[in-house]
């Protein structure tokens, strides 16, 4: 009989990542305004289910909201930060945790700015790597917007499989839209 994963060494220090470009870091109030500049884009926040940010108070509740979901072991965000610049370009990270199922379900969202130069691709490939590496998972699935075709290409590019449509699986604005579902399976 396989045991639940005991996940707790993991939100006892916010995890720090790292690729060949991008560091992984927890984020923090400080992140505000990076958050605002992509929260507040219309073309950025077109398929996220959270609300497009009109102020920089949006942010800094939607920060703070993130770090109690940590506190509570819900979820871990991660800053996605340029390695040489440092600069606030996105953010990465899991929630749904199943610890009894060796399952989680990752999420992210990149400043426009930023799009098409494959920082993306990089972070889900680190955290694939270590959902698997480090904390065990079995599976590690994701969904998107039926018409986010952007972020249904840095799925495939990083190995997942399409699994499904959920019709009517989220109600963003006041109206049901269809997801994607896509998966990876840890095979080691």
């Amino acid at each position: 009989m396989i045991a639940p994963l005991d996940l707790s060494r993991f939100f006892e220090v916010h995890p720090v990542l790292e690729t060949e470009r991008l560091i992984l870091r927890p984020i923090t109030i400080a992140d505000a305004e990076d958050v605002f500049e992509y929260g507040s884009d219309p073309e950025v926040t077109k398929y996220v289910v959270f609300l497009r940010h009109s102020s920089i108070e949006d942010s800094i509740k939607w920060l703070e909201k993130a770090s109690d979901e940590f506190a509570k072991n819900a979820q871990m965000t991660f800053a996605i930060t340029l390695k040489e610049e440092g600069k606030f370009i996105g953010s990465c990270g899991f929630h749904h945790f199943s610890p009894e199922h060796h399952r989680v379900e990752m999420g992210y969202v990149l400043n426009r700015k930023f799009w098409g130069m494959g920082f993306m691709t990089e972070t889900v490939r680190e955290l694939i790597r270590f959902a698997f590496d480090e904390m065990s998972m079995h599976r590690v699935q994701a969904t998107c917007d039926l018409e986010n075709v952007r972020s249904a290409q840095v799925m495939e590019r990083c190995g997942m499989t399409l699994e499904g449509t959920l019709l009517d699986h989220e109600l963003r604005r006041g109206k049901f839209v269809a997801t994607k579902v896509y998966a990876i399976l840890n095979r080691n």
